[in-house]
């Protein structure tokens, strides 16, 4: 029979060294890496690295990586940009003849309506 000293093994916390954490934070962030598959590389507990990540945040060691980047975006080249164009309603019908172009004030979109229904009747 065995004692119960001899049957525990005796676990002992492993310590890392502060920039051993940096550099598996600065991975999870830069890389296409998960934080669960950086861990699971490197043998580590996943609440450990993100316990990491917060600290390194927490101590500008890493650079903060914004939640959102607004991006100007141009008006699409086809689209009407004039006032006086953007008034009016463009109807393009295919033809075997060319597509043929029909142009309609916005004001009088009840009359377009009708005609077109007219036309597609």
């Amino acid at each position: 029979m065995t004692s119960p000293s001899t049957e525990r093994e005796i676990r002992r916390r492993r310590r890392y060294a502060p920039s051993f954490g940096a550099k598996i934070a600065a991975a999870c962030l830069e890389g296409d890496a998960s934080i669960a598959q950086v861990a699971l590389q490197h043998g580590l507990n996943t609440n450990l690295v993100q316990t990491w990540i917060r600290k390194a945040k927490r101590q500008s060691q890493l650079p903060a990586v914004p939640d959102f980047v607004p991006l100007p975006v141009p008006p699409p080249a086809d689209l009407p940009t004039t006032p006086a164009a953007a008034s009016e309603i463009c109807i393009e019908l295919p033809s075997s003849q060319g597509a043929i172009t029909v142009r309609w004030p916005v004001a009088e979109a009840a009359q377009c309506a009708h005609w077109l229904k007219g036309l597609l009747g």
